[in-house]
């Protein structure tokens, strides 16, 4: 069987994606410390420019405030990756015969959508109080509201994809 445009896509992205979610998985130790125990995730929910200043001065004092500002750029690259394979993904299991996989695929594609929108709009606001070493308390909150919903999304468009792979493998099998 041969792979459509769609399948291609999906898997070169969102493996591409997962990939530098990896890597940045892999820098985050580096930006822990007491003022930060859970490094990049305590820029991204401080809510208030005296936390965000108080992480950045910690990791200005550890030489890796410019470390940081490259993680979180990375992390603008990651997000249209990772979105656009979710989203292909997500067209690709719309498109399925079988219902209960069309289904899953259209709520694939909306955690796609929410996912890209709501991590660009955190890490936008991250963004600019890393480049301009300094905390604002209104892009602290628009980074702290953005973060849950931009998680919830990303996790249902990974579980949600996992289970579309496995349920179209099982459909396969029993055809």
């Amino acid at each position: 069987m041969t792979e459509t445009l769609l399948e291609k896509r999906f898997w070169r992205y969102w493996l591409g994606g997962l990939l530098i979610l990896a890597i940045m998985i892999a820098m985050n130790p580096w930006f822990s410390n007491e003022v930060s125990p859970w490094g990049i995730r305590d820029h991204q929910s401080a809510g208030s420019a005296l936390r965000i200043d108080a992480i950045q001065a910690a990791w200005q004092a550890a030489g890796v405030m410019n470390l940081a500002r490259f993680g979180i750029a990375l992390d603008l690259v990651y997000i249209g990756v990772y979105s656009f394979g979710a989203y292909c993904g997500g067209r690709l299991f719309a498109q399925s015969e079988k219902l209960y996989l069309r289904r899953l695929g259209w709520v694939i594609v909306a955690a796609a959508l929410i996912v890209c929108v709501a991590d660009y709009i955190e890490t936008l606001s991250q963004f600019v109080q890393a480049m301009t070493f300094k905390g604002s308390d209104l892009l602290a909150g628009i980074a702290a509201t953005a973060q849950p919903i931009k998680s919830t999304a990303f996790l249902s468009s990974f579980f949600g994809l996992l289970a579309a792979l496995l349920l179209r493998r099982m459909a396969r099998r029993s055809a």
